[in-house]
């Protein structure tokens, strides 16, 4: 089941902006007060994001399964540091296989030495072809993660340059992850997936995979129930799940999400 938890008192409204603009309006049915404590039943729900000139992208979206008590309207949009969300589609069943290792780690970390980075592949926004074993970054230290681990071997291009961006800013939060967990070996079973890979591997239908901000991985002599717990106090914000031996790392806009997978473990989300 998945549910939308109320953790300030709030307003639920038709359109992501404050609720001082809709108020002014006095349109009914667009903005309702709830109190934190509140916790629905929704079908799905997805971080709403704007364009460039939009600060919209703190909101979530989400469709309840029956209106709220004096109210039509299914459909509403919170402001994320006010909600909670929690669960996932019931179909959310990723079964994917990670990329082969590199050839070019150094024990657990990749070289810095002038090697081979393999087999060369555009990616959009970078000006030069990277070899898939080369680390995502370079500065202000060696990234400790590959676009092979992140691109499945280099057979998963970004579909844009924005993509592209955020899979380096996952990578730098990774090994900011991978510092608190200490310093030992995180092995990435799933980094991005374009929407045909999504399909066919089982991911969700709006999976922020496909955004290039989320990764499913396992960390080297550690229970990934051990690791989701550890994580919620660090990674406060974005995604959170845990599945059959994986954690599920994201950096999504909006409202925390916390989750468990069909085959995974049961644990405490909050």
């Amino acid at each position: 089941m998945m549910k939308v938890i109320v953790t300030k008192d709030t307003f639920f409204k038709a359109l992501p902006v404050q609720a001082a603009t809709l108020h002014s309006k006095n349109l009914p049915d667009q903005l309702v007060k709830v109190s934190a404590g509140t916790s629905l039943e929704v079908v799905d729900y997805l971080p709403y994001e704007g364009n460039k000139e939009s600060s919209a992208d703190d909101h979530v979206f989400f469709q309840l399964t029956e209106p709220m008590k004096g109210h039509k309207a299914i459909r509403w949009f919170v402001y994320g540091l006010h909600a909670q969300m929690e669960g996932t589609e019931p179909d959310n069943d990723p079964k994917d296989e990670p990329a082969p290792p590199s050839p070019n780690l150094d024990g657990d970390k990749p070289s810095t030495k002038p090697i081979d980075f393999g087999p060369k592949i555009s990616i959009p926004g970078i000006s030069r072809p990277v070899g898939i074993y080369e680390p995502v970054y370079f500065e202000p230290t060696v990234c400790n993660f590959t676009w092979s681990e992140m691109t499945k071997g280099g057979t998963r291009i970004p579909v844009n340059a924005n993509v592209t961006v955020r899979i380096v800013k996952l990578c730098k939060y990774l090994d900011e992850v991978r510092t608190f967990l200490g310093n030992k070996p995180m092995r990435i079973t799933s980094g991005y997936r374009d929407p045909v890979s999504n399909r066919r591997v089982g991911g969700a239908r709006s999976s922020r995979h496909m955004a290039g901000d989320a990764v499913d991985f396992w960390v080297k002599d550690m229970d990934v129930v051990d690791v989701f717990h550890k994580l919620k106090s660090f990674h406060p914000k974005g995604g959170l799940a845990v599945g059959n031996g994986f954690v599920h790392l994201d950096m999504r806009p909006g409202a925390a999400a916390r989750w468990t997978y069909p085959r995974g473990p049961r644990v405490s989300l909050w």
